[in-house]
């Protein structure tokens, strides 16, 4: 019977690693930053310049993170722009919209905003 319970707990655990993998990858597809983007209050912003050095060509793709397309930026730089509070803390900061190539929710709810 234990053995039964261990297994049960064991698959139980492995389904709730991949719902809480899969919640995470949705806030970082092109609709879910752009979500959160709109409202987010910048409590834990992170702000990094990247470069291309003639790469895999994906735009402002840091490396691990999803590639984004040239409509997906311009997604990303629309959803800033209305959220006033965040366009005021990049450019604080010295990032202009036009430069931001890419950004991603991080497990905590932070967000790093990459720019050229």
């Amino acid at each position: 019977m234990n053995r039964v319970a261990a297994i049960a707990s064991a698959v139980a655990t492995l389904a709730f690693a991949d719902a809480s993998r899969a919640e995470s990858l949705d806030t970082n597809a092109p609709s879910g930053i752009e979500r959160t983007l709109r409202s987010f209050s910048g409590g834990n912003l992170d702000v990094r310049q990247v470069y291309d050095h003639g790469g895999s060509g994906n735009i402002g793709e840091p490396k691990s993170h999803t590639a984004r397309s040239v409509s997906d930026i311009q997604m990303i730089r629309a959803a800033i722009a209305v959220n006033k509070p965040l366009v005021h803390q990049l450019s604080a900061r010295g990032v202009l919209l036009g430069n931001i190539v890419n950004a991603d929710q991080a497990a905590d709810g932070g967000i790093t905003v990459y720019y050229r």
